[in-house]
């Protein structure tokens, strides 16, 4: 499930990745491997970086997107999404080739 969520959260437009959180670190851990930036539980939480976009937009797209995964595998659950971080695009020095 926390597949399904990660993957349906990169498909919004806006979000750039999924973080770790702050502090204790925001994973849901499977044999084999973890998913970071999605804790299941009640709510859900997924931590996300998004680009320079309105971020409410981007929250309620992602939230609608969670709740159709949780859906599909017949849970219902709150889902809090926490933007951590916005990816601002690199600023171009202009001044130093002149």
């Amino acid at each position: 499930m926390a597949t399904r969520i990660r993957d349906a959260v990169l498909l919004v437009p806006g979000v750039t990745g999924l973080t770790a959180g702050s502090g204790i670190e925001a994973a849901t851990q499977f044999p084999g491997g973890k998913i970071v930036g999605v804790r299941l539980g009640d709510p859900v939480e997924v931590h996300v970086e998004v680009g320079p976009v309105p971020i409410v937009p981007v929250a309620e797209q992602i939230q609608a997107a969670v709740r159709g995964v949780l859906e599909s595998f017949g849970r219902e659950a709150s889902v809090e999404v926490i933007v951590e971080d916005i990816a601002l695009p690199t600023p171009v020095d202009t001044a130093a080739g002149d």
